[in-house]
């Protein structure tokens, strides 16, 4: 059975990357995948220390919530990522991930665990996509450097405007993304 590994980097639990991103995870579910999903907004995950013991192995040396998730992606065929845009960025969720995420590059700055395919979704508020464009491409460009294969990137946009849902059309290409993940 294939694996998909997703992280969720909302610290709302209902919130619209979250939304999509269940979407996306039950394509993969009717594909036949098994998902592990990873909830950043947990206690008990810390940030990086800075100690470079990831240089030399391929996990973190912080024994937290987020340990099982190096095992879990080495063994994963696809990665999904879920995080509103605050302020220009990502949550702080999201920044904690991609700040832990350093060992999955080797010694030398090469990929580590290369070949998986992956999913992008964020949420912002602001009606205009390319407000935060540069919060995006960064995340986007680390799946790149990880020697993942970005097979798409989702963006909500406007989702302060009064009565807001996410449209049924996006919701079904993200459960057909999951799908194509598997």
């Amino acid at each position: 059975m294939k694996k998909i590994v997703a992280f969720r980097g909302s610290p709302r639990a209902s919130g619209y990357s979250n939304q999509l991103l269940d979407a996306l995870l039950e394509g993969a579910k009717a594909a036949g995948a098994e998902v592990v999903v990873c909830d950043l907004n947990e206690g008990g995950i810390r940030g990086c220390q800075g100690c470079f013991y990831c240089r030399k192995h391929d996990t973190c040396v912080q024994k937290d919530a987020f340990s099982p998730m190096y095992r879990h992606i080495q063994e994963a065929c696809a990665v999904a990522a879920a995080f509103p845009l605050y302020f220009g960025q990502i949550s702080a969720q999201g920044k904690i991930w991609v700040d832990r995420m350093y060992p999955m590059f080797n010694e030398d700055f090469s990929p580590r665990f290369p070949g998986k395919k992956a999913v992008t979704i964020f949420a912002q508020a602001k009606d205009d996509p390319t407000v935060m464009q540069d919060a995006i491409d960064s995340v986007n460009g680390l799946i790149s450097g990880y020697g993942w294969a970005l097979e798409k990137s989702f963006l909500i946009a406007g989702t302060v405007a009064e009565g807001y849902t996410i449209p049924e059309s996006l919701l079904k290409e993200a459960y057909q993304a999951g799908q194509q993940l598997v």
